[in-house]
């Protein structure tokens, strides 16, 4: 049997994995190399055996083999019979514990037959005590119930004693334990003992409300009333009222203050000579003097939480404000600018004093009233705003008290008097506007005396009525804050607008140096863009008719116009946004001042072109030497003396221009934007007359071109110890207002087979010219048969269907060539019937159409 098993074991092929290889190594460890997992044969051998002589011990191994595998064979057999008794120990096991489970169930069912036995003993006992704890509470409930209605019912017997003998110290701590105890027995109210007590309460405090009042009013209206000093009773009593209705303590405080106003009502009264609005520094004088008084007489006598003063300084307030209401609405036709600030003034100034005094006191009661009810208990319905703040300042982290932005509460007493003071602002708005009119002609004649003087690098050339305006500007929006916007800003806003417009005109624009068209008139209606119109009209008319060189200090003065009106568009920008902010929502979309700004924008344009055409004159005669050189050439040379000129005159001019215009760099840009524009323009049109012209004479035209390019592109900095790139913008437009030149001279002096390839070149370099500027080409070239060659043009240009497309033209044989004019611009002269009409006739034409002119 055993060497069966033997034979069966040694047929297995045991390959278990690394894991289980791992724990059989942890559990039996073992160094011999035959239980290693990767056993290899060659290798021990290998190991045992290293060389050849060592085979003569292959013997001793052979035997030490044969002993191992004999041991092994043994521990096999032990193991092999060890496990023939296992699966009997496995079954006894087996019963073993299903004898053990059977007796722990048993055990079990014996533990929860004796758990609920103890459950149900602890129930009876809990029952008991349940009960035992249901008395206890019922007993202490009832104990405390009648220990309630004893002090009950004592406390309604001594409040009858205390009240008969009106000692209301005692009184008021009492009745709040009554009343205490009265809430306690709330549920108790349907028995009838219970019940006829809280009526006898309610009965002391119905007789103690009449009593309380009785000693009120012979305090303040009996006979001794004048020669009253506050009472330790009644200031006692006091305490008892704050436990009574609050009605009570309404009506003492009412009564109190209407007998501390009863003589300022009559003194002020709307028809008496010290209730005008000049002398309401009489009617602070006299609060003043009552509230100090009240403070230290009466006030003590109250308890603080009534704020007693407060709302007696509220209850001033609001019968100050009626009666200066009937007293306005009985002589409007005496109110004044200047009393209505002085009244507005004073009384702000109080407002503020009370705001910042009572600053805790807030109105609770909310009952409606008449509109002559003087109770200070009662919330005013549309409570005022005062808000001081700069308009051209931002205020960062203030917003309007009790508004968006602000903090807390609206203080009562904020326009609890200048309220009244808003709907006469009608005549502040007038007196602003005769003002103003006032002030704007005082600018007009101090601008005809005003001497433009030399100004240094760091100083600022706007003239000082500019900043004067809106200072004047700035007072008034405060003021008329201070009186409360409401709806009458609207006319405010309108009055701005009116002299902002009269103030470009007749100051801003007057101020120009009088140049030709240089005055006429610009209606208040007139869009930009037909005001822009007119400007480069009459730069156009400077150009060709009248001089528009001006003088140094001229040239002072535009610069001074130029940079004031830019300051007058900042202002009028920030103004506009602030009238916005402190307009009601309903009127802020309405608000806009864009046509006085446009206004500033046109005379900043007007003072740019005439800028532009005081250098332009200068360099005129320089440009139209370009006529009188003889173009027909035999070498080139140097630059040309009228390049040089025009260099000459350019650094003579433009650093005071520069210098002036130091503080608006943006309008200086676009002054030079403007004049190299108009130079390369009358550079172009002067190339154009260069004729009669060889090849080598375009060539000497090409160089000048690169001579000027140089000076125009150095236009910004000339004659500047400051060196600086110009602008890209004005890089680029430099480049294309030459390039057109150099495209018309390399058209001009260019060799053609045909008619056909000299049209086909023009139009491929010069896209966008008109045939007025062919012909000035074919001109230049000196072609005799110009009819035929501006027919190819027409037909060329004719069958496109974009500017940008070619076609094949028709060859003819070309005449002999000559150079030729460059293309001119869309604004160049032209045979047309409409570029014969000279331009004086056409600006007339438009002026008449836009109804600048009759």
């Amino acid at each position: 049997m055993e060497s069966q098993n033997l034979t069966e074991v040694e047929k297995l092929n045991l390959d278990f994995p690394p894991e289980v290889v791992k724990a059989i190594q942890e559990i039996l460890p073992s160094d011999d190399p035959f239980d290693a997992a990767d056993f290899n044969a060659v290798e021990y051998i290998n190991a045992r055996f290293p060389a050849e002589q060592s085979l003569h011990h292959i013997d001793d191994v052979l035997e030490e083999m044969r002993l191992k595998i004999t041991d092994t064979d043994d521990q096999i057999r032990s193991v092999v019979r060890s496990l023939t008794n296992v699966d009997q120990d496995g079954r006894a096991s087996l019963l073993h514990a299903q004898e053990a489970i059977g007796e722990l169930y048993s055990r079990f069912q014996d533990i929860k037959e004796r758990a609920s036995e103890s459950e149900l003993r602890v129930k009876e006992i809990t029952r008991d005590i349940k009960q035992l704890d249901t008395a206890k509470r019922n007993l202490t409930t009832s104990i405390t119930t009648l220990n309630h209605l004893q002090m009950l019912v004592e406390g309604v017997q001594k409040l009858q004693a205390l009240k008969v003998r009106r000692e209301y110290g005692e009184i008021a701590t009492l009745l709040q334990g009554v009343m205490n105890v009265l809430e306690h027995l709330q549920r108790y109210r349907h028995i009838p003992q219970v019940a006829q007590l809280a009526r006898e309460v309610d009965e002391i405090r119905g007789e103690l409300e009449k009593q309380i009042l009785e000693d009120f009013h012979r305090a303040f209206h009996g006979p001794n009333a004048r020669r009253f000093a506050p009472t330790r009773e009644l200031a006692e009593a006091c305490l008892v009222v704050s436990e009574l209705d609050p009605k009570v303590k309404r009506t003492i405080i009412e009564d109190v203050i209407k007998t501390q106003l009863a003589e300022y009502e009559v003194l002020y009264a709307g028809g008496e000579t010290d209730a005008w609005l000049a002398k309401v520094e009489l009617r602070r004088r006299w609060f003043l003097k009552a509230a100090v008084e009240f403070e230290k007489s009466l006030a003590a006598m109250f308890p603080p939480s009534w704020q007693v003063p407060a709302r007696l300084a509220l209850s001033f307030c609001e019968v100050t404000r009626g009666q200066l209401t009937r007293t306005m609405e009985l002589r409007t036709h005496d109110i004044d600018v200047a009393t209505l600030l002085h009244a507005h003034k004073v009384m702000s100034d109080l407002e503020s004093l009370l705001v910042r005094k009572y600053a805790a006191f807030q109105l609770h009661d909310r009952t409606p009233r008449s509109s002559t009810s003087t109770n200070p208990f009662l919330q005013d319905e549309h409570p005022g705003k005062l808000e001081l703040t700069n308009p051209f300042t931002e205020q960062e982290g203030k917003g309007e008290e009790g508004g968006p932005g602000g903090e807390g509460p609206v203080s009562p007493f904020q326009g609890a008097i200048c309220r009244c003071f808003q709907p006469y602002l009608r005549v502040y708005v007038e007196s602003v506007d005769k003002r103003l009119s006032d002030q704007i002609e005082k600018f007009a004649v101090d601008m005809k005396s005003y001497k433009f003087e030399h100004i240094d690098a760091e100083e600022s050339n706007v003239v000082p009525c500019c900043g004067e305006l809106f200072t004047i500007y700035k007072t008034v929006l405060v003021e008329f804050l201070r009186l409360g916007p409401g709806e009458s800003l609207a006319g405010l806003v309108e009055v701005m607008q009116n002299h902002l417009r009269e103030f470009c005109s007749r100051v801003l624009r007057a101020a120009l140096p009088r140049l030709g068209t240089n005055n006429i008139p610009i209606p208040k209606d007139i869009n930009m863009k037909e005001l822009t119109a007119v400007l480069a009209q009459v730069q156009t008319l400077w150009r060709e008719g009248d001089s528009g060189r001006l003088g140094e200090e001229e040239v002072r003065r535009v610069c001074s116009v130029l940079v004031s009106a830019e300051y007058c568009d900042e202002m009028t920008g920030r103004l506009e946004a602030k009238l916005k902010e402190r307009s009601p929502q309903s009127l802020a979309p309405a608000i806009s001042l864009t046509q006085e700004q446009d206004l500033f924008h046109a005379v900043l344009a007007q003072c740019i072109a005439l800028l532009v055409a005081h250098v332009e004159s200068q360099c005129d005669p320089a440009l139209a030497s370009m006529t009188k050189i003889q173009w027909v050439l035999d070498q080139t040379g140097d630059t040309s003396p009228y390049v040089t000129a025009l260099a000459h005159h350019l650094a003579a001019s433009v650093p005071l221009i520069r210098h002036n215009l130091h503080t608006s760099r943006k309008y200086f840009t676009r002054f030079c934007d403007k004049l190299a524009a108009a130079i390369l323009n009358k550079f172009v049109q002067q190339v154009y007359k260069c004729r009669p012209i060889n090849s080598v004479g375009c060539e000497q035209l090409l160089l000048d071109c690169h001579a000027l390019k140089a000076v125009m592109l150095q236009l910004p900095v000339v004659a500047s110890q400051v060196r600086r790139d110009p602008p890209q913008t004005y890089t680029r437009m430099v480049a294309r207002g030459m390039a057109r030149a150099e495209l018309v001279l390399q058209v001009v002096m260019g060799e053609y087979a045909t008619h056909g390839d000299l049209v086909e070149k023009f139009h491929r370099l010069l896209p966008d010219a008109t045939i007025a500027d062919f012909q000035k080409v074919v001109e230049m070239r000196g072609v005799k048969d110009r009819a035929s060659v501006l027919e190819l043009y027409r037909q060329r240009t004719s069958a496109l269907d974009s500017p940008h497309r070619h076609h094949p033209i028709p060859s003819q044989p070309s005449a002999a060539a000559t150079p030729s004019t460059p293309p001119a611009t869309t604004t160049g002269s032209s045979t047309s019937p409409e570029h014969e009409m000279s331009k004086i006739a056409r600006l007339e034409r438009m002026l008449k159409s836009r109804r600048l002119i009759s």
